[in-house]
């Protein structure tokens, strides 16, 4: 059934006439009473008996009129309802990001944008190692990738550049690599499903094999594991630049330059709820603050 001619000949008849209908519709009187006149042809039955002075519902009419004003008042609830969705956000936020994203200046976001919006409730979830497929569990997904994301239905958008160096405890420089072909024989920090390192020489990409006892999913533990001489690690420079600083670590050099990470977000629809949209907009008016600590 057309939804939209039952929509207008409900609200022909409660308002008694077409003419007063097409006042409150904004309509012709001409154009409500074609459409009337299609919708009656639609269903095959004669829905109104019309006058000049009077407007007479048949008995198919009758029937149809009660049986439907209370179902297309509950829908407009229903649809007032949910669109107060987009008035006001509000709602439960899903959000999956690396572990290794800026831990503290992540959870600064969060706090902010829920102290801005009280009605939205949060929940958060870190992965770790390899890069995950779209899941629709999650409103939006943060993701850290060296390779192009596979092709889905998901739209993607890239972020931010972070850029990486492979780095060995300083007091261990006796026995760093000093080749990509020396890094496939030397023990490796590695994190979970990590077994390449991806290097860029102008426009060529280098994958190297990589090796280790060791393997960790904290970034932070796999920094301190380098730091005591376990091995060569791969890390964000924001997170090992300090340590550099100190005399602790030391970045290696190679002809080749480690390929940097790029940060992305996935979510469904360009549709975004407006919980998922003002998260975003919050996440990309303050990534400034993150390109301060790379």
């Amino acid at each position: 059934m057309d939804l939209n001619g039952l929509v207008l000949f409900v609200e022909i008849i409660k308002q008694g006439s077409i003419t007063r209908a097409g006042m409150v519709l904004g309509k012709p009187k001409s154009t409500l009473s074609r459409q009337l006149s299609e919708f009656e042809q639609t269903l095959g039955v004669k829905l109104v008996e019309r006058t000049t002075r009077r407007l007479d519902l048949t008995e198919a009419g009758r029937e149809l009129y009660e049986q439907s004003k209370d179902l297309l008042s509950e829908l407009g609830d229903i649809q007032h309802s949910i669109g107060a969705y987009q008035r006001q956000p509000k709602g439960q936020l899903t959000i999956l990001w690396p572990q290794e994203l800026f831990t503290a200046q992540m959870a600064e976001l969060i706090a902010e944008f829920l102290q801005t919006w009280s009605l939205i409730s949060f929940c958060g979830t870190q992965y770790n190692g390899a890069t995950p497929a779209p899941d629709s569990q999650y409103d939006l997904q943060f993701l850290l990738h060296q390779q192009p994301l596979p092709a889905s239905d998901w739209i993607g958008r890239s972020l931010m550049s972070i850029p990486h160096n492979i780095y060995i405890a300083s007091h261990c420089l006796n026995r760093a690599p000093k080749t990509l072909d020396d890094i496939r024989h030397c023990q490796c920090i590695l994190q979970s499903g990590e077994d390449e390192w991806l290097f860029r020489q102008d426009q060529q990409i280098h994958t190297i094999a990589v090796q280790g006892r060791l393997t960790l999913n904290s970034p932070d533990m796999r920094l301190q594991a380098a730091i005591r001489g376990l091995g060569a690690v791969r890390l964000a420079n924001y997170l090992a630049e300090p340590y550099v600083r100190q005399g602790a670590l030391t970045a290696l050099t190679f002809n080749e330059r480690p390929v940097a990470d790029t940060l992305s977000v996935l979510y469904r629809s360009r549709q975004l709820p407006l919980k998922t949209r003002l998260f975003l907009e919050h996440f990309q008016n303050h990534v400034g603050r993150l390109y301060s600590t790379l």
